[in-house]
Protein backbone atom coordinates (compact mmCIF):
# COMPACT_ATOMS: atom_id res chain seq x y z
CA UNK A 1 0.00 0.00 0.00
CA UNK A 2 1.47 3.18 -0.95
CA UNK A 3 1.24 6.47 0.93
CA UNK A 4 -0.70 9.46 -0.96
CA UNK A 5 1.49 12.35 -1.30
CA UNK A 6 0.67 15.48 1.18
CA UNK A 7 -0.83 18.21 -0.45
CA UNK A 8 -0.09 21.93 0.52
CA UNK A 9 -3.33 22.30 2.91
CA UNK A 10 -2.05 19.39 4.57
CA UNK A 11 1.23 21.16 5.41
CA UNK A 12 -0.25 24.01 5.93
CA UNK A 13 -2.99 22.74 8.68
CA UNK A 14 0.20 20.79 10.38
CA UNK A 15 1.89 24.06 10.44
CA UNK A 16 -0.98 25.70 12.20
CA UNK A 17 -1.74 22.86 14.46
CA UNK A 18 1.91 23.52 15.26
CA UNK A 19 1.78 27.07 15.96
CA UNK A 20 -1.12 26.96 17.78
CA UNK A 21 0.32 23.95 20.31
CA UNK A 22 3.63 26.33 20.95
CA UNK A 23 1.00 29.19 21.35
CA UNK A 24 -0.80 27.13 24.76
CA UNK A 25 2.33 25.98 25.88
CA UNK A 26 3.69 29.01 26.07
CA UNK A 27 0.27 31.07 27.53
CA UNK A 28 0.58 27.86 29.98
CA UNK A 29 4.16 28.89 30.87
CA UNK A 30 3.72 32.20 31.35
CA UNK A 31 0.39 32.72 33.25
CA UNK A 32 -0.85 29.57 34.21
CA UNK A 33 1.39 27.40 35.82
CA UNK A 34 2.43 30.56 38.36
CA UNK A 35 -1.20 31.05 39.82
CA UNK A 36 -1.56 26.93 39.80
CA UNK A 37 -0.30 26.75 43.77
CA UNK A 38 -1.57 29.82 44.70
CA UNK A 39 -3.63 28.81 47.85
CA UNK A 40 -1.86 26.24 48.26
CA UNK A 41 0.34 26.33 51.65
CA UNK A 42 4.44 26.77 50.95
CA UNK A 43 6.29 23.59 51.30
CA UNK A 44 9.90 25.02 52.37
CA UNK A 45 11.67 23.15 55.09
CA UNK A 46 12.20 26.89 56.33
CA UNK A 47 8.70 27.13 57.31
CA UNK A 48 8.70 27.73 60.98
CA UNK A 49 11.83 27.79 61.84
CA UNK A 50 14.84 30.37 62.49
CA UNK A 51 15.78 32.30 59.39
CA UNK A 52 19.24 32.46 59.29
CA UNK A 53 21.03 35.99 59.74
CA UNK A 54 22.96 37.52 57.03
CA UNK A 55 24.85 40.94 56.11
CA UNK A 56 24.60 42.39 52.55
CA UNK A 57 25.43 45.71 51.16
CA UNK A 58 22.70 48.08 50.21
CA UNK A 59 22.80 49.35 46.50
CA UNK A 60 20.13 51.73 46.73
CA UNK A 61 20.54 55.51 46.31
CA UNK A 62 19.52 56.23 50.53
CA UNK A 63 21.96 53.77 51.84
CA UNK A 64 24.45 52.98 49.47
CA UNK A 65 27.34 51.34 50.91
CA UNK A 66 25.65 50.53 54.76
CA UNK A 67 25.37 47.04 54.90
CA UNK A 68 21.94 45.16 56.68
CA UNK A 69 22.39 42.40 58.81
CA UNK A 70 19.04 40.43 58.81
CA UNK A 71 19.07 40.24 62.93
CA UNK A 72 19.09 43.90 63.81
CA UNK A 73 15.50 43.58 62.00
CA UNK A 74 13.83 41.21 64.74
CA UNK A 75 10.95 42.87 66.47
CA UNK A 76 9.75 43.47 63.11
CA UNK A 77 8.06 41.34 60.27
CA UNK A 78 10.33 41.00 57.34
CA UNK A 79 9.35 40.80 53.54
CA UNK A 80 12.35 39.82 51.66
CA UNK A 81 12.22 39.94 47.88
CA UNK A 82 14.78 37.61 46.27
CA UNK A 83 15.09 38.63 42.70
CA UNK A 84 17.29 39.18 39.76
CA UNK A 85 17.44 42.06 37.06
CA UNK A 86 17.33 39.79 34.51
CA UNK A 87 14.31 37.42 35.62
CA UNK A 88 10.90 37.93 33.95
CA UNK A 89 8.28 37.10 37.00
CA UNK A 90 10.28 38.75 39.01
CA UNK A 91 9.66 42.14 37.08
CA UNK A 92 6.31 41.58 37.67
CA UNK A 93 6.61 41.05 41.28
CA UNK A 94 8.58 44.18 41.80
CA UNK A 95 5.45 47.16 41.09
CA UNK A 96 3.33 44.72 43.27
CA UNK A 97 6.56 44.74 46.14
CA UNK A 98 6.25 48.58 45.71
CA UNK A 99 2.43 48.87 46.16
CA UNK A 100 2.13 46.76 49.49
CA UNK A 101 5.33 48.87 50.47
CA UNK A 102 4.00 51.93 50.12
CA UNK A 103 0.50 50.84 51.82
CA UNK A 104 1.81 48.60 54.63
CA UNK A 105 5.82 49.57 55.10
CA UNK A 106 6.21 51.31 58.40
CA UNK A 107 7.56 51.07 61.84
CA UNK A 108 6.40 47.61 62.40
CA UNK A 109 7.30 46.15 58.72
CA UNK A 110 10.67 46.07 56.71
CA UNK A 111 10.58 45.80 53.10
CA UNK A 112 14.09 44.66 51.01
CA UNK A 113 14.84 43.65 47.73
CA UNK A 114 17.73 41.08 47.59
CA UNK A 115 19.13 41.36 44.47
CA UNK A 116 20.87 37.53 43.69
CA UNK A 117 22.66 35.58 40.75
CA UNK A 118 23.02 38.92 39.11
CA UNK A 119 25.88 41.00 38.56
CA UNK A 120 25.96 44.61 40.71
CA UNK A 121 25.79 46.62 37.36
CA UNK A 122 23.32 44.71 35.74
CA UNK A 123 21.65 45.09 39.01
CA UNK A 124 22.42 49.02 39.60
CA UNK A 125 21.09 49.70 35.90
CA UNK A 126 17.80 47.74 36.95
CA UNK A 127 17.29 50.30 40.13
CA UNK A 128 18.50 53.22 37.96
CA UNK A 129 15.13 52.06 36.04
CA UNK A 130 12.61 50.98 38.60
CA UNK A 131 13.31 52.93 41.78
CA UNK A 132 11.85 51.07 44.68
CA UNK A 133 10.67 52.55 47.48
CA UNK A 134 12.09 50.46 49.58
CA UNK A 135 15.94 49.13 50.44
CA UNK A 136 17.73 46.58 48.11
CA UNK A 137 20.61 44.57 48.82
CA UNK A 138 22.94 43.02 46.78
CA UNK A 139 24.17 39.11 47.39
CA UNK A 140 26.71 38.59 45.37
CA UNK A 141 28.50 35.87 46.19
CA UNK A 142 24.58 34.26 46.82
CA UNK A 143 25.63 33.74 49.74
CA UNK A 144 22.12 34.35 51.51
CA UNK A 145 20.05 32.96 48.61
CA UNK A 146 21.77 29.70 49.37
CA UNK A 147 21.23 30.00 52.88
CA UNK A 148 17.93 30.06 52.16
CA UNK A 149 18.02 27.45 49.51
CA UNK A 150 16.68 29.30 47.23
CA UNK A 151 15.51 27.53 44.17
CA UNK A 152 13.72 29.70 41.75
CA UNK A 153 13.01 33.48 41.93
CA UNK A 154 11.36 35.56 42.28
CA UNK A 155 10.62 34.31 45.88
CA UNK A 156 9.32 36.15 48.59
CA UNK A 157 10.07 35.45 51.98
CA UNK A 158 8.10 36.61 55.02
CA UNK A 159 9.69 36.64 58.77
CA UNK A 160 7.99 37.58 61.62
CA UNK A 161 8.89 40.00 64.43
CA UNK A 162 10.98 36.76 66.30
CA UNK A 163 13.12 36.06 63.48
CA UNK A 164 10.76 32.67 62.53
CA UNK A 165 10.22 31.80 58.85
CA UNK A 166 6.35 32.30 58.14
CA UNK A 167 5.86 31.87 54.45
CA UNK A 168 8.20 31.25 51.78
CA UNK A 169 6.92 31.64 47.76
CA UNK A 170 8.73 30.92 44.90
CA UNK A 171 6.28 32.57 42.44
CA UNK A 172 4.62 36.02 41.41
CA UNK A 173 2.07 36.27 44.33
CA UNK A 174 -0.80 38.73 43.99
CA UNK A 175 -1.00 41.89 45.72
CA UNK A 176 -4.02 40.84 48.67
CA UNK A 177 -2.55 37.44 48.83
CA UNK A 178 1.08 39.17 50.12
CA UNK A 179 -0.78 41.36 52.40
CA UNK A 180 -2.27 38.16 54.05
CA UNK A 181 0.86 36.51 54.49
CA UNK A 182 2.35 39.13 56.16
CA UNK A 183 -0.61 40.14 58.29
CA UNK A 184 -0.42 36.51 59.43
CA UNK A 185 2.99 36.70 60.18
CA UNK A 186 2.29 39.68 62.17
CA UNK A 187 -0.56 37.90 63.97
CA UNK A 188 -3.41 39.20 62.97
Amino acid sequence: MSERPQSKADVKQGYVVAALVVIASVGLGLFGLPRLGRNAPSSSPLMGRLAQDFMLPTITADGLGKTQRLSDLQGKTVLLDFFASWCGPCRQQAPIVERVARRLGGTQLSIFGVNTSDQLADARHYLDDHRPSYPVLFDGDNAAANGFDIAGLPTLMVIDKTGIVRAVETRVVGESELESLIKEAEGG
